[in-house]
């Protein structure tokens, strides 16, 4: 089947069921609200009918007067009848001119509106209590023919608008898919558009058979993977070169001032030691976007069996000394868990949470990592009690060289560390996330991986 046709055919169909379910809906609600004005009717007049009889002393008598009134047709015909609790009926108006229905037949609670028959005609009834006289009720019905007759004209009425409305869909949208499905150059514009350079242009599903259709869905998501590619692309080499700037002129510039002019040998060693400190920046800065661009490349499923106390505690060596400059308490609970995965990277996980962990930790304050095994999966978390993260900063925090702003003033980190974790926990498998730390102070770094069968 063609695609216009299926197009045609699932727009009418949808048309069709939306358009019989707001009519069927609207002819319903006016139904019940019509129904619901007759029953209010009908107790407003039982109530008042009921009080006149209370007045009556020597014998009670109902009279012949009109029932309640319905909307534009006036008082319908009253159909009333007084009951002992026993069944006898005590008096009936003349409408019932073959007598009184059954009490038992017809017997429900007093002010619930209920259908009964009596000859020919469909009533509706309501029971109401007659005030001082405890054992006996009064029955006030009224006919529904009237309401019946409005309920088929409203139901005949939104029939024909249906089928009105199904029917201009079908020919609106026949026209419309035929003007949309005319043109196959789209395909051909959009490829020449993307070779120019333009990775905005988009192929419009205009095509009329399934072949084309599947050949513009294709090259629309070719583009977008492929623009989405370049742009990451362009906007990281724009963060490294930007990175990578600061401590290259910081080392330039410290050597050119140290050669400017003759110097002691103290501050020789000053100018060295402060060039030295922007290599090492430098350093570590390549370092990182190494590690990124080959975790992020990796393709190949970790194979080998890695103890996370084993690594845990290397990590741990290696911010050891930082830790203990500040300070800062580390406490280690990993239960010898084992994870299928590269022992390099894993140490750079921990090793990038811990660093991470200690530079936002407050001077004396502490740093947890837990390793715990639960059923197939190893949860990790590294947490801390400095000031946490903002919880609109929650999923940036992960972007390459995303930075917050207390971070970028003092200059601190190249926004890499966490970029790396996550490339390396999902190329094992897992991923993570932060969250507010113990007691909801701190941040808490959390990643599940595959445990090792």
């Amino acid at each position: 089947m063609k695609f216009r046709t299926r197009l045609v055919l699932t727009l009418s169909a949808l048309t069709a069921v939306t358009v019989t379910a707001a009519f069927g809906t609207a002819s319903f609600v006016v139904v019940r609200s019509e129904e619901r004005q007759l029953d209010e009717a009908l107790r407003a007049q039982a109530h008042l009918e009921a009080s006149e009889l209370a007045t009556q002393r020597i014998a009670m008598h109902v009279d012949n007067r009109g029932g309640p009134a319905a909307d534009d047709i006036g008082h319908l015909k009253k159909f009333a009848a007084v009951y002992q609790d026993d069944g006898r009926v005590v008096d009936i108006t003349s409408t019932f001119a073959r007598g009184a229905p059954h009490y038992a037949s017809i017997a429900h609670p007093p002010g619930a509106a209920f259908d009964f028959r009596y000859d020919a005609e469909e009533l509706r009834g309501v029971f109401v209590a007659i005030p001082e006289h405890e054992h006996q009720v009064l029955l006030l019905a009224a006919p529904r023919s009237d309401m019946e007759k409005d309920n088929e004209f409203l139901r005949r009425v939104m029939l024909a608008a249906a089928l009105l409305s199904i029917g201009f869909t079908v020919l609106v949208t026949w026209r419309v898919v035929r003007r949309l499905t005319r043109g196959h150059e789209e395909i051909a514009e959009a490829a020449r558009k993307v070779a120019a350079g333009d990775l905005g242009a988009r192929v419009a599903l205009t095509a009329g058979d399934d072949e084309v259709v599947q050949l513009a869905r294709d090259v629309d998501e070719m583009v977008r993977r492929l623009a989405i590619l370049v742009e990451g692309q362009q906007r990281f080499v724009a963060h490294a070169a930007h990175e990578l700037r600061s401590p290259l002129t910081a080392l330039y510039g410290e050597l050119q001032l140290a050669l400017r002019r003759s110097r002691s040998a103290d501050e020789y060693r000053t100018s060295i030691e402060e060039a030295l400190d922007s290599a090492r920046r430098l350093k570590a800065l390549a370092e990182d976007l190494l590690a990124l661009a080959r975790v992020g490349s990796e393709r190949e499923a970790p194979h080998t069996p890695v103890a996370l106390d084993e690594v845990a505690r290397h990590a741990v060596t290696w911010v050891a000394r930082e830790a203990e400059r500040r300070h800062v308490v580390l406490a280690v609970d990993a239960d010898g868990s084992m994870v299928l995965g590269h022992a390099i990277d894993l140490e750079r996980l921990f090793r990038n949470l811990l660093d991470n962990a200690v530079r936002h930790c407050p001077d004396g304050g502490h740093v947890w990592l837990e390793a715990k095994s639960e059923g197939d999966m190893v949860h990790l978390s590294v947490a801390d009690d400095g000031p946490g993260v903002p919880v609109e900063d929650r999923e940036r925090v992960f972007d390459p060289f995303f930075r917050a702003a207390t971070e970028r003033q003092r200059d601190d980190g190249s926004g890499l560390g966490l970029a790396i974790v996550r490339e390396i926990a999902r190329v094992h498998g897992g991923d993570v996330v932060v969250e507010d730390g113990p007691g909801g102070r701190g941040a808490r770094f959390r990643a599940r991986l595959p445990a090792a069968p």
